[in-house]
């Protein structure tokens, strides 16, 4: 994780750097879209009490067995600024909304358990360069690249020892996840329908989350998800 964190990081500085050389005539864009999507989350593991064939407490790993991890809606607006001809750089904020599927869960060793579905709300952060193809009828396709942070919360944590239902409400914990997100779309650039766009993102983020359900100090996991995004875009120099 913190190997990760310091390849985006460095990543950050670069862009950042290179993007304070635009000039004022290149054409910007301002970006407003909604996306859904599907995907896994895989990967996990925390620490845990004892389970079937697996005694004493420690780091345990889990298989859901519906691994199903998918976008109910990502609302976003991008910044999009001309580097040059073909060249930009792009910066988002996403406000998105995920849900796991009602399943089961096999931890390593053996011994299963139910598990009711996860929502996750939140915030994706998003920055890179994307490059621009020469217009093929009235359309532009490009291919994107970008740091990308998802920063929210979880629900349904309660474990149930104490009160309540295992995996019903209990307090909201935190989520904290990086990675990056390959792109790749097209848009209108002239004639009629002109700003309107389609994509597709490959969001590949490692997460280290705040104690879920029996996992009281926390876990880790991985999430693969691939949404669909229709925008439109405003042009402006």
């Amino acid at each position: 994780m913190t190997q990760i964190k310091r390849k985006i990081l460095k990543m950050l500085i670069i862009i950042f750097l290179k993007s304070t050389y635009v000039y004022a005539e290149n054409k910007n864009e301002l970006s407003i879209g909604i996306a859904v999507g599907n995907g896994i989350m895989e990967n996990v593991k925390g620490m845990h009490g004892p389970t079937e064939n697996n005694p004493g407490t420690n780091v345990k790993g889990l298989v859901l067995d519906d691994d199903s991890l998918n976008t109910i809606y990502s609302l976003s607006i991008d910044y999009n600024k001309s580097l040059n001809d073909n060249l930009y750089i792009n910066s988002g904020i996403a406000f998105a909304r995920h849900y796991t599927g009602d399943t089961s869960i096999t931890f390593d060793g053996g011994g299963n358990s139910s598990f009711p579905d996860i929502h996750f709300r939140g915030l994706a952060l998003e920055l890179g360069p994307s490059y621009r193809f020469n217009e093929i009828v009235n359309l532009t396709p490009y291919v994107g690249l970008n740091a990308s942070a998802f920063l929210g919360f979880q629900s349904d944590t309660n474990f149930g020892v104490n009160s309540g239902t295992y995996g019903e409400g209990g307090a909201e914990t935190f989520v904290e996840c990086y990675g990056i997100t390959p792109n790749f779309g097209f848009f209108k650039s002239s004639g009629i329908f002109k700003g309107y766009g389609f994509s597709i993102e490959n969001l590949k983020l490692e997460c280290d989350n705040d104690h879920m359900r029996s996992m009281t100090e926390g876990y880790e996991a991985d999430f693969d998800i691939v949404q669909y995004r229709i925008d439109y875009r405003i042009f402006f120099n």
